[in-house]
């Protein structure tokens, strides 16, 4: 069993280009740091830009554990606030799901 964290934002038209440039900051500071990076990616459908940040982790701890370590890491607030300028207020969400059940 894993856990999966999506983070999922309604860009701003035109946005894409500088909103994905810091992702790829921030991915950079995570791997440096031994974290998980984030996938991007699109849903086929939808309008603007729907957006979908995602990492798998193996358990709950360590998601919770890389998400406190995150936020010591110089830089990633800071990241954090200048993507949200980018999204449509309002459209921010985050989910956090079980991936299978113990049969």
């Amino acid at each position: 069993m894993s856990y999966r964290h999506q983070i999922l934002r309604n860009l701003r038209y035109g946005a894409l280009p500088a909103f994905m440039k810091l992702q790829r900051e921030k991915n950079e500071l995570y791997v440096a740091e031994g974290l998980t990076p984030y996938r991007v990616w699109a849903p086929a459908f939808g309008g603007l830009h729907h957006m979908v940040l995602e990492a798998e982790f193996p358990t709950m701890a360590e998601f919770e554990r890389q998400h406190v370590t995150a936020k010591s890491v110089a830089r990633v607030a800071e990241i954090n606030a200048a993507q949200l300028e980018y999204v449509i207020e309002g459209s921010a969400e985050d989910r956090l799901q079980r991936l299978g059940l113990d049969a």
